[in-house]
């Protein structure tokens, strides 16, 4: 693997809560987005860099691609609140597919509100869901939050998530599948980004559900708690990158 790839891994292993991600950066004040380039060397591609994320998902291209397929296993549950999100590990075994391409789930991870615009409209929360490729390729597939009827497979978690910065909630014997916190129709906006914290590490591969699942009001609010209000990076300069509206195949 070479140092690009492993760079990609290390930072997709800190946002799914795998290590401690760097503390030195924030959603706001002096730490916050605008300023994350000045706050490491390493983080100097999140001001220089041409393919940031997110960015706001209008002017697609219709294209003919290949469905997204989730082969996904369970997992015990094993929540992390890294006071700027929270995140859940998940167990080695669980694949997406897409045509020839196979990555691994690392794990997901929860924001309020959802980073990526759809022509403008923001989604109040968002399931990031962080792949690897045998070969160090990332993959993000983000699945939208609605405000609507209460989530059930949500609640199985909700009831155990970690209310205090730093907190650890692991229960071995529970059991969940992100398969169920994505919805049936899994067609796609795809494009390539980055990371959406630092170091901000371009080359992501980025896919975007278009339909939301619904959550209730009490359950975003709880999240939204925790975190204490918006924890997502501002959308980003598109410049002039190709998104695909992927028209699957029949």
């Amino acid at each position: 693997m070479g140092k690009f790839q492993a760079g990609i891994l290390a930072s997709l292993l800190a946002v799914c809560g795998s290590v401690h991600a760097q503390d030195n950066w924030s959603y706001s004040g002096a730490n916050g987005p605008a300023n994350w380039h000045s706050l490491s060397p390493a983080n100097s591609v999140c001001r220089t860099g041409k393919q940031q994320s997110p960015i706001n998902l209008e002017g697609t291209e219709p294209a003919i691609m290949h469905r997204l397929v989730t082969n996904y296993m369970v997992t015990p549950v094993h929540l992390r609140n890294d006071r700027l999100a929270i995140n859940m590990p998940y167990a080695p075994g669980s694949f997406l597919i897409v045509g020839t391409k196979v990555f691994q789930l690392r794990g997901f991870t929860i924001r309020t509100p959802a980073e990526h615009t759809v022509a403008g409209k923001q989604y109040p929360m968002s399931f990031q869901f962080l792949h690897e490729s045998l070969n160090g390729s990332p993959a993000i597939v983000e699945v939208f939050v609605e405000e609507g009827k209460a989530n059930l497979a949500a609640q199985e978690l909700w009831e155990l998530l970690p209310l205090e910065p730093d907190q650890i909630v692991k229960r071995e014997k529970v059991l969940v599948n992100a398969r169920d916190l994505m919805p049936v129709d899994k067609s796609y906006y795809r494009y390539m980004g980055s990371l959406t914290t630092p170091p901000c590490t371009e080359g992501v591969n980025w896919y975007i559900l278009k339909k939301p699942i619904q959550l209730s009001a009490e359950q975003i609010t709880l999240v939204r708690g925790i975190l204490g209000g918006d924890a997502a990076r501002p959308v980003q300069a598109r410049n002039n990158r190709i998104i695909l509206d992927a028209r699957p195949q029949s």
